[in-house]
């Protein structure tokens, strides 16, 4: 299987043949060492735009090096070639793409060792050189191999290290013939392309990856996250009605008293404390069920299939079991305990989010029952969940009753200090309830389909508070699926500027990773149409949904917003920083600004435009401020401008303030 899939014949981006030069008869593949230096150079470019293309379009790493192969032996029809890759953790190689090379022979190259007299690749990897070997037979170097390869008419192999801009190798490229013979001119020609073709696609293949982990991994326990855990319990729910009767449980799990560790031992002992946990959750979760953590101290296991609830009670018991020890930690020793909160499907609902919701219910029903126990979604719950139905009519009636405000939030210039941008950020006061958190009300909205209202005004509103200030200074407002997928947005936009007299380049459009731009070709030329106009747009909230290159490339953003949950860890999380720094390269590799959310002390700045983050937004620089208070804020900001013009760090720095 794995030598079909090296030898995929239809990888081409539309033409079997190269482009001829103009004016110039076909070319045959045997006449290309006959050609001229000029013809032979067009090839190569030919060659080199083909692959990057296909690199620039989102081909699979190992059909473009398929593909690469084709035309390598096109141009140097007496070659056989050959890429491995390297597997760093086993010390090997391992097959990548050979479309030429036999069955047999493909199979003998995967676990190759990196190691000297290991054949032509495996010493090209261990030296990070070329290695040249003329005669296989009569190379001691391929003593151990050459009885394999002889059968099989391969007589001669140059392999040639791929190196990372590292300086590290990332694979082999070479070149079998089937005589006795070294590479010629313009096998080194040919040779010399392709293997900075490979290390660019193998590059971009292992950014691709640290992204796609960033998206589906936590860093601190790696184990999956929310969004790997949404996408397996919505694949279950697809087909939970063909299998016969059985049933899909949610375990949702809560540490007690998390908070303590953290405010008494600090945060680097509590999440240490996570990580102790999902191991023992992991030594619990061995019969196929998947366990993630969703964020902070709450875990989630999914169990599929179910037949009895015995089976539940059982699966819970054992999860509740692993608290039964104490954590050592740092040499402390931390007892702590878990609440658990469980919801079926079908019982329950067929719905992710409302099954998540009922697990949350039951779970915050055990915590009230005393904690270190499970507890399953009941009716009773059930007319529990009529509180949040009087929530969701207060808020239908918020804005009509003046209840909604915004409130504005400072994003600075990190070399300067200096505030370019507000981000708009929605505020409900409900008289019998106090303040609402956003986090509580606008996903509420959102459910209930009353967000394209809210979403609307708070655009109105925004602009018309930004037209008053400086020219200088954009307003960022967050945008909701639902929004964009309106067929009137953009004249809710050009409407909701022209009310104001705000010029479109001082407003900038957030969208998080839930709205489906990928799949969504009429959402992209809303963007495209609004980004025509002048209008920024920006990805908030990168790393904590589906991130990924695709998404990257579905839409040419003009800032990344790196989520506060990552900020938060830096500096002294090793991984964390690794990977925010990964995001800021690769931001920059494609001409994206970046502003970082959430810094709240002085380190975190300074990290962080050392590696080239563009701006920056959190209680360091100040919290969110009513709309009263944005002129009275910026003449302070000036006055302290003018005193001293040329200021690197910010003004007005706060200590870290928590809320």
């Amino acid at each position: 299987m794995a030598a079909d899939i090296l030898r995929d014949s239809n990888c081409t981006t539309g033409s079997v043949e190269f482009d001829k030069p103009a004016g110039a008869a076909p070319l045959a593949a045997v006449e290309i060492h006959r050609s001229g230096a000029a013809i032979r150079a067009q090839l190569l470019q030919q060659l080199q735009k083909e692959i990057l293309e296909a690199i620039a379009t989102g081909w699979p790493l190992a059909r473009i090096i398929v593909l690469l192969c084709q035309r390598a032996e096109t141009l140097s029809p007496n070659a056989i070639c050959s890429v491995l890759r390297v597997d760093a953790e086993a010390n090997c190689l391992l097959p990548l793409a050979g479309p030429s090379l036999p069955d047999e022979i493909v199979k003998l190259t995967s676990h190759v060792a990196i190691a000297p007299n290991t054949g032509s690749c495996g010493t090209a990897a261990y030296r990070g050189e070329p290695v040249e070997v003329t005669d296989i037979a009569s190379d001691p170097l391929w003593k151990d191999y050459k009885d394999l390869f002889l059968p099989h008419g391969l007589r001669a192999c140059w392999s040639s290290p791929i190196k990372g801009r590292d300086g590290k190798v990332l694979g082999t490229f070479a070149f079998y013939y089937r005589e006795p013979r070294g590479p010629d001119m313009l096998d080194r020609q040919i040779v010399a392309a392709c293997i900075n073709l490979c290390a660019i696609a193998l590059e971009h293949d292992r950014a691709q990856s640290r992204i796609l982990k960033l998206a589906y991994r936590d860093q601190q326990t790696d184990l999956p996250n929310r969004a790997a855990f949404q996408q397996r319990a919505c694949e279950i729910l697809e087909k939970l009605p063909a299998s016969g009767g059985k049933s899909l449980a949610v375990h949702y799990i809560d540490l007690d008293d998390f908070k303590g560790v953290n405010d008494t031992l600090g945060h680097a002992v509590g999440d240490q404390l996570l990580s102790a946990v999902a191991a023992r959750l992991r030594t619990v979760c061995q019969n196929g069920e998947f366990v993630a953590r969703l964020g902070g101290d709450e875990f989630a296991v999914l169990q599929f299939p179910v037949a009895k609830l015995r089976e539940i009670e059982r699966l819970a018991q054992k999860l509740l079991s692993c608290f039964a020890r104490p954590f050592e930690v740092e040499e402390r020793t931390i007892t702590t305990s878990a609440s658990i909160g469980i919801a079926r499907a079908p019982t329950d609902s067929n719905d992710f989010s409302n099954l998540l919701r009922r697990a949350d219910v039951a779970l915050y029903r055990a915590k009230g029952a005393g904690r270190a126990r499970y507890c399953l979604f009941d009716e009773e719950m059930g007319r529990r969940m009529l509180a949040r139905r009087a929530m969701e009519k207060d808020l239908r009636q918020a804005l009509a009753r003046g209840e909604i405000t915004l409130h504005f939030q400072p994003i600075v210039d990190l070399a300067t200090g200096r505030t370019i941008c507000f981000e708009a950020l929605a505020r409900w006061y409900e008289p019998s309830r106090g303040l609402v958190p956003p986090s509580e009300f606008i996903p509420i909205a959102e459910e209930i389909g009353i967000i394209v209202e809210f979403g609307n005004w708070f655009l109105r509103r925004a602009c018309r508070e930004a037209a008053r200030w400086p020219a200088d200074i954009r307003i960022a407002v967050n945008l909701s699926p639902l929004q964009l997928s309106r067929a009137d947005f953009i004249q809710q936009v050009e409407a909701a500027l022209a009310e104001s007299g705000l010029p479109p380049e001082r407003l900038e459009l957030e969208i998080t990773e839930s709205v489906p731009l990928v799949a969504n070709q009429a959402m992209r030329e809303v963007l495209c149409a609004l980004k025509s106009r002048g209008i920024s747009i920006a990805l908030d909230d990168f790393g904590t949904g589906y991130s990924s290159l695709s998404y990257l490339r579905s839409f040419p953003f003009d800032r990344l917003k790196i989520d506060h949950s990552f900020v938060r860890e830096i500096p002294g999380h090793g991984q964390t920083m690794a990977i925010v720094k990964a995001v800021l390269d690769l931001a920059r590799s494609v001409n994206v600004r970046t502003t970082a959310e959430g810094i709240e002390i002085e380190p975190q700045r300074i990290w962080l435009q050392a590696q080239g983050c563009s701006e920056g937004q959190g209680y360091l620089f100040n919290r969110p401020m009513p709309a009263e208070k944005v002129a009275e804020f910026l003449a302070g900001e000036c006055t302290i401008s003018q005193r001293q013009p040329h200021v690197a760090t910010p003004p007005r720095l706060k200590k870290s303030a928590s809320a």
